[in-house]
């Protein structure tokens, strides 16, 4: 099964390569036609994003060391010098992800280890644990969310033979949990996305239904957004001014002086807009035609120009 983050000792292998040092042997294993330049950068050995896209460096340069004909040669060694910038990017992206990940654990925390349930019943369950913090000095608070699913499709392939009655509970545990590990994914993804763009981890609602896709019934990448229609978020509703919290009269600026109410500011995600509502650290701005959303402080920017 995927997981959210990466695991400790890949973010070890990752921060230890040398991005020039990969990019310097990556040009030298084209120029002799062998991976051996590659040996001691331990990128097999990292994540496995990475290792794929290694492994089609040396499937490349193998084929175009065996090439004989020049017009092969030229085709080849093409294919090959684009798979190993393939490398290298795949290499720097990785390292991003690392330093990202570095920080938002600071702030934020999702439990991605979750394990199935010995037996499958229709209705799949996913409970996602977390915290969260407005500081890295603040005090971390925590929460959890269940997400359920009811399944109703267990189509089989047809066969000339009926097949037994444990041998259809099998592929019905298998189908199961194929669904289970979608809305695990979905789930754990959702949360995350919820916390790093500002939400309020105290609003997460204790349940949610998973939305299948109404013409299909399948999940898809928007079925486990609780935000969207829950009378509990304030953040992410798409209603305008109807998101604006029912916490009385607005302060006049956030707890840290840095938003002004009318101030203009920008979000990550969102983009820019103005500030309509301030409660110490919670800040409701509207977004133009993505609406009013209710975030952290810290995840806004005042705009000055």
């Amino acid at each position: 099964m995927s997981s959210l983050y990466l695991s400790q000792h890949e973010m070890t292998v990752i921060k230890a390569i040398d991005i020039r040092e990969v990019e310097r042997r990556v040009d030298q294993a084209l120029d002799e036609g062998r991976p051996t330049a590659l040996a001691g950068l331990n990128l097999s050995s990292s994540a496995s994003h990475i290792a794929t896209h290694l492994h089609r460096y040396e499937r490349d340069l193998a084929n175009y060391a065996k090439a004989k004909a020049a017009t092969k040669r030229s085709e080849t060694r093409s294919q090959a010098w684009s798979s190993g910038h393939d490398l290298v990017y795949a290499v720097r992206d990785m390292k991003r992800q690392v330093e990202e990940q570095e920080n938002e654990v600071q702030l934020l925390q999702i439990n991605d280890h979750v394990s199935p349930p010995y037996t499958f019943q229709n209705r799949v369950e996913v409970r996602v644990g977390y915290q969260w913090r407005t500081t890295i000095d603040a005090a971390w608070m925590f929460g959890a969310i269940t997400f359920f699913h009811d399944v109703d499709d267990y189509t089989q392939p047809l066969s000339t033979r009926k097949p037994s009655a444990a041998k259809l509970e099998k592929q019905r545990q298998a189908t199961l949990f194929r669904h289970w590990d979608h809305l695990r994914m979905l789930a754990l993804q959702s949360v995350r996305e919820f916390l790093k763009s500002g939400g309020d981890g105290s609003t997460i609602p204790a349940v949610y239904e998973a939305k299948s896709d109404r013409t299909d019934r399948y999940l898809n990448n928007f079925s486990c957004n609780f935000w969207g229609k829950s009378d509990a978020i304030g953040t992410f509703q798409q209603a305008g001014l109807a998101a604006m919290p029912a916490d009385g009269l607005s302060d006049e600026c956030s707890a840290d002086g840095r938003l002004k109410l009318q101030g203009r500011v920008k979000h990550e995600k969102f983009g820019d807009g103005i500030v309509i509502h301030i409660k110490a650290n919670k800040v409701t701005a509207d977004f133009g035609e993505r609406g009013a959303k209710r975030v952290l402080a810290s995840f806004l920017v005042p705009v000055t120009e």
